[in-house]
């Protein structure tokens, strides 16, 4: 959390909109994808106010072209996604782990899977990515 503060200051200030322990499960969600480019040797920068606010805003407005449909087709959510495959993955942990108490509907809610893209959006944006060799 010390490494992303801005994000996680982002996360703290969502905790009235959600239960807590959906509250607790994105914060985890957080944590897990910051592992996980470590892992794949990906240096993430500090993720900045800018990074959050321009990544919430286009995902925002990929959701909204969602919310002419009555009912929330999840194929189409991921398909609009930022990443599809992590998206779906981080919705698969996050469905597991609130499965113990939380009603299918309400995990399908856009708020939290809004979330999640955003999350994935910012960690994506904030990736260093090294210059390529110089051409002599």
């Amino acid at each position: 959390m010390d490494e992303q503060p801005a994000l996680f200051g982002f996360l703290l200030n969502l905790s009235e909109e959600f239960e807590d322990d959906e509250h607790e499960q994105l914060v985890r969600s957080a944590l897990l994808l910051r592992e996980g480019f470590r892992l794949a040797a990906l240096r993430v920068l500090p993720i900045s106010n800018l990074i959050i606010e321009d990544v919430t805003t286009g995902v925002v407005e990929a959701f909204e072209s969602l919310e002419a449909e009555e009912v929330l087709d999840l194929d189409r959510v991921v398909a609009i996604s930022r990443s599809p495959y992590v998206f779906a993955e981080v919705r698969n942990f996050l469905h597991q782990e609130l499965r113990k108490g939380i009603p299918d509907t309400q995990l399908q809610q856009h708020n939290l899977m809004i979330v999640v893209d955003i999350l994935i959006g910012c960690y994506e944006e904030a990736i260093e990515i090294p210059d390529g060799p110089k051409a002599s």
